[in-house]
């Protein structure tokens, strides 16, 4: 009788539970770290891009209001851009603050030379203002806007500025145009005064003194960058 061997078979085994838990915890804290790596990119990423908007935000303010101040005559400067007149009907008076007091509402007047008649008529007005719409962080968006009124000058004389911004700005303090996204006024002559935007310096200049901010919010992260920036304008005109 022949004998036939069958083949030798090769010790072969699994992987054992424990091996198993070993290896996913090790995937897992991996995992976690590689995450945390990469929110924490994401966070620096969209800082950078706030502080980029940022930047952005003080040229576009700086180079609009330089260029406004440069050519306008003088300026008045109120509490904000609610509140230009103090009283009502006929006791009211205007509101503008004196040197060393600070407001929100910045008002750049331009006038054109005296005429024959010694008359000096107002042609164009540009407002810079900040809306705040956090009372509790005291910020909100800065907003601009500009009247032409070369067709039919006014005489400056003729009323009171917080009259001739009465008849000729009419909208909202939330429809005109926004330069500046968030800002948190700083300006402030003594610490029981409510910080703001502009400070009256000598009724000569208008110093700005304000923290830009920026916040980004994407895929679950929130970032906000802020900058305090400041500098001063004067009416040539």
């Amino acid at each position: 009788m022949r004998t036939i061997l069958a083949p030798l078979r090769r010790n072969s085994r699994g992987f054992t539970l424990v091996e198993i838990m070993i290896s996913v915890t090790i995937i897992g804290l991996t995992s976690i770290g590689i995450i945390g790596f990469l929110r924490q990119g994401l966070k620096m990423y969209y800082a950078d891009r706030a502080r980029l908007m940022i930047n952005r935000d003080i040229r576009t303010f700086t180079d609009k209001i330089d260029t406004d101040a440069v050519d306008a005559n003088f300026f008045c400067l109120y509490p904000s851009f609610a509140t230009t007149y103090n009283g009502s009907g006929g006791t009211a008076t205007d509101a503008a603050v004196a040197d060393g007091q600070v407001g929100d509402f910045l008002v750049l007047v331009f006038v054109l030379p005296k005429n024959t008649s010694g008359v000096s008529l107002i042609y164009q007005i540009v407002g810079y203002y900040r809306e705040v719409t956090n009372t509790t962080l005291n910020t909100g968006p800065v907003h601009r806007f500009s009247v032409d009124l070369s067709a039919n000058p006014v005489d400056v004389t003729s009323a009171p500025m917080y009259s001739i911004l009465a008849t000729y700005v009419t909208g909202s303090a939330s429809s005109y145009p926004v330069v500046t996204q968030l800002a948190q006024g700083l300006a402030t002559p003594s610490p029981s005064v409510t910080p703001a935007l502009f400070y009256n310096f000598q009724n000569r200049s208008v110093m700005v003194n304000a923290q830009i901010s920026e916040s980004l919010s994407e895929n679950g992260l929130t970032t906000t960058a802020g900058n305090t920036y400041n500098f001063s304008v004067s009416p040539r005109g």
